[in-house]
């Protein structure tokens, strides 16, 4: 189980084989250290030195999150034993070539997946979307399949065709009075960037704790170059699952009024946390419970019917990079259709 700790306040402490919460000197829970998988941390949370061994010693991770839902880090137990994958990974990356294929792959799934999302909509009975400029996404896919040169930038500028593309058609999924100016990144400036901001970060570190657990360097990526402390190899495999998952559940809140704009709050840019607009405490919660709700449940099909869970898939897709790079093969593709 993954453990979500929002409340402030919070103290965490280890009992016999038991994690016991409590606030203020009053008991809330405890729950077998060894049911956990992890335990992601809202701000102001405590937890004592013995639970987080306890943890450790288990196999659990204990994540760090800002109060507002931004991702500061994490403390996992012992890890990156398979340094022949590490070996791998380095000679993929100073491969040029091989770099390049997999950057392509990773944007084109990501591409497809976003056409077969718009393509969803523009069918349902539920909305009034009409996907007018289908033809020029599906330009934009095909520049990006069909690119042969191995400048990382130029290709990202192919992406960012078919993005911006994308996400003019995702504004006119959601409901009227629901806002949205376009993707722009940290410090999000109105309700449905945080949240698809929240989303991704919420992905990107479930990657993250695949990655290392298989001996991955999650920080050495491919489409996302190395950057000091950025997990780049786990923003790799989150670019295909950005808008089947994040963004149809991003949708899925707005449209059925789950959450709207009063749940959300505008922080000056005086404030320490860099202003802009963020989730309220009781709406984190809510959107906790929809995005671990999307990830578990079996309601996601591959195109040979077979009904899977995301977390799964995310499993699936960690296990098919780390085949590719030891035996210098292409990555099997997630082939995601969406359910009929």
């Amino acid at each position: 189980m993954h453990l979500y700790i929002t409340d402030q306040g919070i103290r965490l402490n280890k009992q016999g084989d038991h994690l016991r919460i409590s606030k203020d000197g009053q008991f809330i829970d405890d729950i077998l250290v060894n049911d956990i998988d992890s335990v992601i941390l809202f701000g102001a949370a405590h937890p004592t030195s013995d639970a987080m061994l306890a943890l450790l010693e288990s196999g659990s991770e204990v994540a760090f999150m800002s109060r507002s839902g931004h991702y500061k880090g994490r403390l996992v137990s012992s890890c990156g034993k398979n340094v022949m994958l590490r070996l791998a990974q380095y000679d993929a990356f100073r491969d040029r070539r091989r770099a390049i294929e997999y950057s392509k792959g990773f944007l084109s799934k990501k591409i497809e997946n976003g056409l077969k999302v718009l393509d969803a909509y523009s069918h349902s009975q539920h909305n009034n979307f009409t996907f007018a400029n289908r033809n020029s996404y599906l330009r934009a896919l095909q520049a990006v399949r069909d690119y042969e040169g191995f400048d990382l930038n130029e290709l990202l500028g192919l992406e960012g065709n078919a993005a911006r593309i994308y996400f003019q058609n995702f504004a006119q999924c959601l409901k009227p009075g629901i806002q949205f100016p376009g993707r722009e990144y940290y410090p999000s400036r109105d309700p449905v960037n945080a949240l698809l901001s929240f989303g991704y970060s919420m992905v990107a570190r479930e990657l993250e704790s695949l990655l290392e657990s298989h001996g991955f360097d999650s920080c050495l990526g491919f489409l996302h170059q190395p950057t000091y402390g950025r997990r780049s190899l786990a923003l790799d495999l989150l670019e295909e699952f950005r808008h089947p998952l994040v963004d149809r559940l991003v949708l899925k809140i707005f449209n059925r009024g789950i959450l709207g704009p009063d749940d959300f709050e505008t922080r000056d840019e005086s404030d320490t946390r860099k202003g802009g607009v963020y989730l309220k405490p009781d709406a984190i919660k809510i959107f906790i419970s929809q995005y671990e709700q999307f990830c578990d449940d079996a309601n996601r099909t591959y195109k040979d019917d077979r009904e899977t869970s995301w977390r799964k898939v995310f499993r699936t897709q960690v296990e098919a990079l780390k085949r590719a790079l030891l035996e210098n093969t292409q990555i099997e593709p997630f082939e995601w259709e969406i359910a009929a």
